[in-house]
Formats: C-alpha cells, sequence, structure tokens
C-alpha cells in the first residue's frame, strides 16, 4: 500500500528527539511459529535527558551523518536502523525528495534502552512530516513496521506511555500514568537482544495484569504495584549472559528506590524514586563510584499531568 500524499509537504529543517524506552514490567507469553516472541510489556519513554535527537530537511541527494558522544559506538553508519527506516518509507510513499538526515547519538548502543528503535521511530515522524505522508505511519502499518524494521519501533514511534502485545504492534495508549523520577544505568556491556531470548528458560509465561482500575496516586504507588504484580522475564537470561547486571542493581538498592529494575534485554537498569531531587542524588553518588557506567537521571512519562487526588484513575485506549 502506498501512502497519500495528499497532505501538503513540510519545508525543512525539522527535529525530533528520540527518546530512551523503557520497559517497566516485560513478560514472555509465549511464541510464534516463525520465531517472534509474544510479549506484554508496559512502556514509558524518558525526557531529553536520555534522548538521541533527529534533524532532516530536503537536500539534492540522501545524505546520513551520526555525530555525538556515542557516535563511535555504532559499528557500521551504513547499515543503521534511520537508513532502513528512510528507505523503507520511500518504499511507501508516492512522492518524496532526498533527505538530510543528521542523528545526534547520545543514548548506549545494545543498552535495552531501544535507541535504534528510537531513532527509526524518530526518523519515520520526521520524513512522514517532511514528505507529506501521515498515513505511512499511522496503526495500520503498525504489523508491517515491526516485522520489516523491528518489533520495537512501532511503539517508538509513539514515544508515550503504552501498553504493548504481540510482537510490539498491538498497543494500548495509556493516560493518566505518573511522571517517574528515575535514574537509568548502563554498565558498558553490550547485549545482543537474539542471546538473551536464547537464553530463556520458559517462553510460555503469565501475563501481565490489568491495571487497577483505581489508577496510582503518584511515582511510589505504581512502583509499588510493579513490584508486587510484575517482572522482567528476560532479566534472569540477560544477568546469566552478563553478570554486571547484578553490580548494577545492587548498587541502585544501596540508594534506596522505590524499585530497581533491568528494562528491556538489558543491560540498561533503571530505578524509581519520590522525586527529581532524590534522583539527582543518585545519579551522582553512583557516577562517583562506578565512573565508567553511563548514568542518567531522568524523568520517565514526562507527558503525564500530574492528577489532583480525586482525579489518579487512568485511562486506556486502543
Amino acid at each position: 500500500m502506498r501512502a497519500s500524499t495528499g497532505v501538503p509537504v513540510t519545508t525543512g529543517p525539522i527535529s525530533a528527539l528520540a527518546p530512551a524506552k523503557v520497559n517497566l514490567c516485560l513478560h514472555v507469553t509465549g511464541r510464534r511459529p516463525d520465531g517472534y516472541h509474544l510479549l506484554e510489556t508496559l512502556v514509558v519513554f524518558a525526557d531529553e535527558a536520555a534522548a538521541d535527537r533527529l534533524s532532516a530537511d530536503h537536500a539534492g541527494r540522501d545524505r546520513f551523518v551520526v555525530e555525538g558522544p556515542a557516535a563511535g559506538e555504532l559499528d557500521d553508519a551504513d547499515d543503521n536502523l534511520v537508513l532502513r527506516a528512510r528507505d523503507w518509507l520511500q518504499t511507501r510513499v508516492d512522492a518524496h525528495s532526498p533527505a538530510a538526515i543528521t542523528l545526534e547519538k547520545h543514548l548506549p548502543v545494545a543498552s535495552g534502552l531501544g535507541g535504534g528503535s528510537a531513532d527509526a521511530g524518530a526518523t519515520l515522524r520526521l520524513l512522514a512530516r517532511l514528505w507529506g505522508a501521515p498515513d505511512a505511519i499511522t496503526a495500520r502499518a503498525r504489523e508491517a513496521i515491526c516485522a520489516e524494521l523491528g518489533a520495537d519501533i512501532a511503539m517508538c514511534i509513539e514515544s508515550r506511555a503504552l501498553i504493548a502485545r504481540g510482537i510490539g504492534e498491538d498497543l494500548t495508549l495509556v493516560d493518566g500514568l505518573p511522571p517517574l523520577p528515575a535514574v537509568l544505568v548502563n554498565p558498558g556491556v553490550p547485549l545482543a537482544t537474539p542471546a538473551v531470548f536464547g537464553a530463556l528458560r520458559s517462553r510460555t509465561n503469565a501475563a501481565m495484569p490489568a491495571l487497577p482500575e483505581a489508577g496510582f496516586a503518584g511515582a511510589g504507588a505504581l512502583a509499588r504495584w510493579l513490584a508486587t504484580n510484575t517482572r522482567n522475564d528476560l532479566e534472569e537470561p540477560a544477568r546469566m549472559l552478563a553478570s554486571t547486571i547484578d553490580a548494577v542493581l545492587d548498587a541502585l538498592a544501596e540508594t534506596r528506590p522505590a524499585l530497581a529494575r533491568m528494562s528491556g534485554s538489558g543491560a540498561t537498569c533503571f530505578a524509581l524514586y519520590g522525586d527529581m531531587d532524590a534522583a539527582r542524588v543518585a545519579a551522582e553518588e553512583l557516577a562517583a563510584v562506578h565512573d565508567d557506567w553511563w548514568v542518567r537521571p531522568a524523568l520517565l512519562n514526562p507527558q503525564a499531568e500530574v492528577p489532583l487526588a480525586s482525579e489518579g484513575a487512568f485511562r486506556v485506549r486502543a
């Protein structure tokens, strides 16, 4: 299906954040015959403190530049997910122009933060605007995006609180979750997602429970619910492959967070706190002791509006 070009193209340059994706929980519930694992995961995204940045503009020929403090971690810029996303969208758009894309890379690579997928999602958002083709990345395209580009990319196009099911294409947006002061820590040990899934002992596990109808009064209440009712099924196999994750979780526990857990397929871990001051203090303490770790205080789910005490309930919508 080729996208309609009834929407006028946008005059560049335009830019967007590609925020880190954090899996507050991740349940592996099965496996399809084609090898894709079935998941249920509650996902939130970080603010600009933990994000890559992309910009795009019309150009005489396609160009791609990678810069930023983590640019050197990319093995092959010519095989970047940004270019795969650009090429995929070009095949679905009736009219487009060459694009000059710049990726400012801040997130560590192969870290469980969905950095590559976030970059691809931001690329699709930017180029759909630049080429006047928003219909090309709507919900109808999710399954194709996940199957052809990567299972995390549809949720990274949304970049807001959601529940993802299936292989990542079945998304339910969640309104009303509180903003979450957090610290993100990556020990500098890359973990390949296929290897983590390959070490998984059980591929058929209990589903994620429904969110409580009453909602959450604040970050602490959500952290307690997560700790009691959910898990990350990939944490055990990731810790077997990279024992450094144990050291990260132990160090986070010493800062007395409301919850500390691994995100995604690792090796990045996160901890949740009552406020940003506590998160910043914890990040400073960790960075002082572990100067070889990537440590960032960040606000997760920054789009959330803090509800009134009588308005704590969340809303879900497909």
